[in-house]
């Protein structure tokens, strides 16, 4: 990790103050009107960046006076279906704020390549902190005195950094992620990535919230990682049999036998499974019911 600071600064105020970090882009229209019915003065952490064309799926910070307001609770529900909001307290005013936070959005990743580091996405928030590294972090959180988010978890969570805040505004910074660092940030949000491409495929139910489907997901998810299947679109389609089959499909004994001689040879899951025969899914299928039918009844 590499990082250069161009320019700090302090602006605290006397007495802090709850934010709210909210993507958006989790449901634009409903979170949009849920802002505006709050009555604060919400700012999007995209202005003046090309991001800001993504209107009312933009990245806002909000304050919040009442955590029991009717528009914050239903944000907080939204929140458990896709996670999209963290807390954070900050005696820094909200323009600082805002410029603090723009300051950290994007990273170099080499070969002249520049990505968005979506530190504000309350799954990954921990995740992105611990490959930023303590340089990075410290100054990060310098003008933040606490950062809350639900994320992967059933509870509120606060992120522990192990810094202290300072109150300084960082208005610009080049961080550099080396290819180890952005290996291991692509590793950590795959799974929901795959979820999310599940979802859309409507091999896993979207209305349920979000941490069972995530629970649900995660060992089968683990499975193909078990089994070393290398690409994401191997790992995808092993999920997506696993809930057309069941989760123990890789069990069966003719899928069982046909894995263990890909995981020798390193072919790709996608030929293995072609040359099952049909009559090995028939039967799984057959036992899938049975199980469900002995489950549900």
């Amino acid at each position: 990790m590499m990082s250069q600071s161009s320019s700090v600064r302090s602006n605290r105020e006397s007495r802090s103050r709850l934010y709210g970090l909210v993507d958006a882009a989790a449901r634009p229209e409903q979170i949009h009107a849920l802002l505006m019915q709050s009555g604060e003065a919400f700012r999007s952490v995209y202005a003046g960046l090309p991001e800001e064309e993504m209107d009312r799926a933009s990245l806002f910070l909000v304050p919040i006076s009442d955590t029991r307001a009717d528009w914050f609770m239903e944000l907080d529900r939204i929140d458990l279906h896709t996670p999209c909001l963290s807390l954070l307290e900050s005696r820094v005013d909200p323009d600082s704020l805002i410029t603090h936070l723009q300051a950290f959005l994007f990273a170099e990743i080499g070969d002249n390549m520049t990505a968005m580091i979506r530190f504000f996405d309350p799954r990954n928030t921990s995740a992105v902190l611990d490959i930023w590294g303590k340089q990075v972090r410290e100054m990060f959180m310098g003008p933040i005195e606490r950062w809350t988010v639900r994320g992967r978890h059933e509870n509120w969570q606060r992120i522990q950094t192990g810094s202290q805040p300072t109150g300084r505004i960082c208005n610009s910074i080049l961080v550099r992620l080396d290819q180890a660092e952005t290996d291991a940030l692509m590793a950590y949000t795959e799974p929901d990535e795959l979820l999310a491409v599940l979802i859309e495929n409507e091999a896993v139910d979207g209305t349920r919230p979000y941490l069972e489907r995530f629970t649900d997901f995660l060992p089968r998810y683990r499975r193909a990682l078990q089994w070393e299947i290398t690409e994401p679109g191997d790992r995808l389609l092993f999920c997506q049999y696993s809930y057309l089959y069941g989760a123990a499909f890789d069990r069966h004994r003719s899928v069982h036998e046909a894995l263990l001689k890909r995981k020798s040879t390193g072919e790709a899951f996608r030929l293995t499974v072609s040359r099952i025969p049909m009559a090995v899914w028939d039967d799984i299928a057959r036992n899938q019911e049975k199980l469900l039918a002995v489950t549900t009844g």
